[in-house]
């Protein structure tokens, strides 16, 4: 799983949120606290903290149904 991380952390300067265009990053251990009680093996966050969406399998699910809202 480590490689697959370290993919999408390349990756992370192109992929954009499909709702509002906002650059993504994988989530922090501050950020995945927050998203605990949700599915997945990790999680892409929206620059502006306030959604994510699910890495499930190494494949991160950017659909807009998948995103999910939180708060830090």
């Amino acid at each position: 799983m480590p490689d697959i991380i370290q993919k999408l952390e390349a990756l992370s300067l192109l992929l954009r949120c499909p709702v509002t265009g906002q650059q993504l990053h994988i989530a922090t251990p501050e950020e995945l606290r927050a998203l605990s009680g949700n599915a997945g093996d990790g999680f892409l966050v929206r620059e502006d903290k306030t959604a994510a969406f699910p890495v499930v399998n190494g494949i991160p699910s950017l659909l807009p149904e998948s995103l999910i809202a939180f708060s830090l």
